[in-house]
């Protein structure tokens, strides 16, 4: 983020007045259809109809699009915020437009696992095996894709590091190795049963296993491998599926009815216990506190250097856990503040984190499931 000492002297920074543009896109659970929010109004500015339903919504790299993925319908939608920077030398002009669905893409068949690696995004397509690569640059110019054809289809996890592509494979119980480049198997890596999820730090990933976590390091195109097993006396089905991704040092997986702390040095799990599942899970933008959405719709927040419980409050109701269930509350973290879709009274709450208290009741009707943020950051003339 810029600030106004940036901007070369004081002369300029008395010009130039930075400002910042946040809006939400939330969608329905049920008519699955995106509604983008301005944050500072609090009010819906616009509401657009989609290819089919929802399987999950994410922020690009750049915080400008949205993008919903149709599993079931192999599309992924690309929602605009209307939120944008033109940079000027010296600093970045905010502009605010309107919110407009700039495309609808086709990446493969059964578009699933979404994950932003840099200026990448992957998206592994479960129905063809395959994972679609591409930055933000051309959207709305041209669809070219880097096409990845994996192993076998599967319900994959694909990440980026480097010029390595680590596809990990449910079915086949490993993750498999290519050179982003060319396309080449560079070879599988050991055992990992059931894998589910993936996460990145710097250049060490990591995968969910039944038996523990799999820790990879990358370096050039030499892999390294090696397991963390589950603590001794882990509950049979209790296992890593879920990871944060952020640019902190370290990640979160959940682990049952809690969370674990992972760094690329890491040697076992050490959860911290909370009231249910996860369902979802982000480290703020200062990586000092994770926030937790349980499925007995409480909210938690702890250290997230130590993992240590810092507090607990309900916020919505409960609802069931896994992906199979009905249409369930999430979350999105937003310049310093936590927004939660309650599908039971159609609003977005606006929680403090310091204290977990609702500050605003944000109404856009319906049933609001998937939550994702936008945002802007610059000079508004």
């Amino acid at each position: 983020m810029m600030s106004l000492a940036l901007l070369g002297s004081a002369a300029l920074a008395q010009t130039h007045a930075h400002d910042h543009a946040l809006r939400l896109v939330v969608s329905d659970g049920k008519t699955h259809t995106l509604q983008v929010l301005d944050v500072q109004e609090g009010r819906t500015l616009a509401s657009f109809g989609t290819p089919g339903r929802l399987s999950g919504l994410e922020t690009g790299p750049g915080g400008r699009y949205a993008y919903a993925l149709h599993r079931d319908d192999h599309r992924v939608t690309v929602l605009d915020s209307g939120l944008k920077t033109v940079s000027h030398g010296d600093h970045d002009d905010l502009q605010v437009g309107v919110p407009y669905v700039l495309a609808t893409l086709n990446t493969g068949q059964k578009p699933t696992h979404f994950v932003v690696s840099g200026e990448h995004i992957n998206v592994f397509n479960d129905g063809d095996g395959t994972v679609a690569i591409f930055t933000e640059d051309l959207l709305g110019k041209t669809n070219d894709m880097n096409i990845v054809k994996v192993t076998q289809p599967d319900h994959g996890a694909p990440l980026l590091v480097g010029d390595v592509l680590l596809s990990g494979q449910l079915s086949l119980n490993r993750a498999d190795a290519y050179d982003v480049k060319t396309g080449k198997l560079l070879g599988p890596l050991p055992t990992c049963t059931a894998l589910h999820g993936g996460g990145i730090v710097g250049q060490t990933a990591f995968f969910g296993c039944k038996e523990g976590v799999q820790v990879v390091n990358v370096s050039g195109k030499t892999l390294r491998a090696r397991m963390i097993p589950n603590p001794p006396g882990t509950p049979e089905g209790t296992r890593v599926g879920m990871f944060t991704h952020s640019d902190a040092p370290f990640l979160y997986a959940d682990f049952g009815k809690g969370v674990a702390r992972l760094t690329p040095d890491a040697t076992r799990l050490t959860p911290t216990a909370l009231s249910g599942k996860p369902r979802a899970f982000e480290v703020t933008e200062d990586g000092k506190t994770l926030v937790v959405l349980t499925n007995d719709g409480q909210l938690h927040t702890l250290d997230a250097a130590s993992g240590r419980l810092l507090k607990s409050a309900r916020v919505v109701a409960s609802f069931e856990a896994g992906e199979k269930a009905g249409v369930r509350p999430d979350l999105a973290l937003l310049e310093g503040l936590v927004y939660v879709t309650s599908p039971d009274t159609g609003e977005v709450l606006e929680v403090r984190p310091q204290d977990l208290k609702v500050v605003r009741r944000l109404q856009v009707g319906g049933t609001p499931s998937f939550i994702t943020p936008t945002f802007a950051h610059g000079v508004r003339h």
